[in-house]
């Protein structure tokens, strides 16, 4: 894996663990806030954003990105194998526009050259003051969506509510089963593999009688759990040890998965080989001879039969609208 420290790349240091227990980093960049980087968007040059086709924190925001349609937002990709962390591919180099860019920690280390931490994906790149704006995939998804105004996934007034949502979701969740995977000791799997099937029994409860997180309005949240759930059966059972049950088990909580792949722009975000090839190729202490195991032979284009839930809804000017209203009207910014 390896991170910086005070500017210079070290193979030599890996996850933090405390006591078997896998602890997430927090960013130790700066960042501007979402109404800030909204405003930096509709600049031209626009910011570009950096992510990876395997990260579920990526796949938050190109989720966004497409659903938006926000189209003209350039993206470069880093992609794997990683050495040195993430490394750019030759295209996404490009894009960014330096010819000696190959890894994302050289992007850090030019907007910091004392940074010391991990250096993760996404994050938005500002070509003109060659600097990281933010790389905290909450706020850049926050910022693709005040980019686009007609409609919201995240109307001001229900900000709360879906903060909290959302911590619920990643606390029990979408990190849980990465302290699944990464434990090291027993009593810290056996604390994260429960709180993960807990998060999944209460969604399936939840679902059950909702077409969406938010009753039929389409959110932020759906977006950013389904970046968990498309990768749960491929990579999160069998890498990270989730092995309880899997997300096809689940009959609300799947149909609810395979009805938000089906919404326009979602599947095209969705690249289910890069997945197994980002996690297999990579985790190499779960992995250690970096086999990589075939696709489960699961149909997400089958029937979901959640239309019979009610039809689909959009925040638009303070009022709930059509969601094929939105598919319709896509915002330049």
């Amino acid at each position: 894996m390896g991170m910086l420290i005070d500017g210079e790349w070290r193979a030599d240091v890996d996850r933090f663990l405390q006591d078997g227990v896998f602890i997430r980093e927090a960013s130790m960049l700066p960042s501007a806030t979402a109404a800030d980087l909204a405003a930096r968007l509709s600049e031209r040059p626009a910011p570009i954003l950096v992510a990876s086709l395997s990260c579920p924190w990526s796949h938050r925001v190109t989720l966004v990105k497409a659903v938006k349609g926000l189209h003209q937002i350039p993206v470069a990709i880093a992609g794997e194998p990683r050495t040195e962390g993430y490394r750019l591919t030759e295209s996404g180099g490009a894009i960014l526009g330096g010819d000696g860019l190959r890894h994302v920690h050289q992007l850090y280390r030019a907007t910091d050259s004392t940074y010391s931490g991990r250096a993760t994906v996404p994050l938005l790149w500002e070509a003109r003051s060659q600097s990281i704006l933010c790389n905290e995939s909450a706020t850049i998804a926050r910022a693709l969506d005040l980019a686009s105004p007609s409609w919201r996934l995240a109307p001001g007034a229900q900000t709360d509510a879906l903060d909290a949502l959302s911590a619920r979701l990643y606390n029990g969740l979408s990190n849980a089963v990465y302290r699944a995977g990464f434990a090291t000791a027993q009593n810290a799997y056996d604390d994260a593999v429960t709180e993960v099937f807990a998060t999944l029994d209460w969604l399936e409860d939840h679902l059950t009688t909702r077409r969406c997180l938010l009753g039929q309005q389409v959110s932020e949240a759906d977006l950013f759990v389904f970046a968990t759930l498309a990768r749960f059966d491929s990579v999160y059972g069998p890498l990270f040890r989730c092995t309880r049950r899997r997300l096809v088990d689940y009959p609300a909580l799947w149909a609810y998965a395979r009805d938000v792949y089906s919404w326009p722009g979602v599947a095209d975000t969705v690249d289910f080989q890069a997945n197994l090839r980002g996690y297999f190729l990579n985790d190499t202490d779960n992995n250690p001879h970096r086999i990589v195991p075939k696709l489960p032979n699961i149909d997400w284009d089958a029937p979901h039969d959640r239309a019979a839930l009610g039809p689909l809804t959009i925040w638009r000017n303070g009022a709930q609208a059509a969601f094929d209203e939105a598919t319709q009207h896509a915002d330049a910014c």
